[in-house]
C-alpha cells in the first residue's frame, strides 16, 4: 500500500508574471527571469530523477507547469477557437497607480484598484495569479500529461 504517485510542480515562468513585465511595459517575458525558472525546474528534475532511482519505484512524477503556460499563453494565437487573451501579460486587477496593488484600500476604505470589464478576457487577475481563464489555459496545456499520475 502506501502513496503509488507524488506529482510534484515546477515553477511557472516567472518573466512572464505582470508584476515583473510591468517593469518594462508589459511587451515581453523577462529573459533572465525565465532562466531562472528553467534553471529551477531543471534542478527539480534532476533531484526528482535521483528519488526515483532511490526509491526503485517512479514515485514522483514532475508537472511541467511551465511549459503549460508558455503554450497557454501563446496557444491561441495559432489555434482558432481556444481562449484568447488580448494581452496575457497584463493583469485584470491593478493598483489605481504604482503605489498600490490589486485589492488595496486607502485609510478609509475605499478602493485603490480598478478591476477590467471582463475577467474571463485576462490571462491574470492580479500580478502574480492566473485568473480563473488562466487557469483554464493552462489546465488544457497540461491535460495531456495528467495520464502519467495513474
Amino acid at each position: 500500500m502506501g502513496v503509488r504517485k507524488v506529482a510534484v510542480m515546477g515553477i511557472q515562468p516567472l518573466g512572464c508574471l505582470p508584476q515583473v513585465s510591468a517593469l518594462t511595459s508589459y511587451p515581453n517575458c523577462s529573459v533572465t527571469a525565465n532562466a531562472i525558472a528553467n534553471f529551477h525546474n531543471q534542478m527539480l528534475e534532476k533531484s526528482l530523477q535521483k528519488l526515483n532511482k532511490d526509491s526503485k519505484d517512479s514515485v514522483f512524477v514532475k508537472l511541467d507547469i511551465y511549459s503549460a503556460f508558455m503554450a497557454a499563453m501563446k496557444k491561441q494565437e495559432h489555434h482558432p477557437g481556444t481562449l484568447k487573451f488580448k494581452d496575457p501579460l497584463r493583469q485584470c486587477c491593478r493598483g489605481v497607480n504604482s503605489t498600490y496593488s490589486c485589492g488595496d484600500v486607502n485609510k478609509n476604505g475605499a478602493k485603490k484598484y480598478v478591476t477590467c470589464k471582463n475577467p474571463n478576457s485576462a490571462f491574470f487577475w492580479d500580478g502574480v495569479h492566473p485568473s480563473q481563464a488562466g487557469w483554464n489555459a493552462v489546465y488544457s496545456a497540461l491535460k495531456s500529461s495528467l495520464h502519467k499520475l495513474r
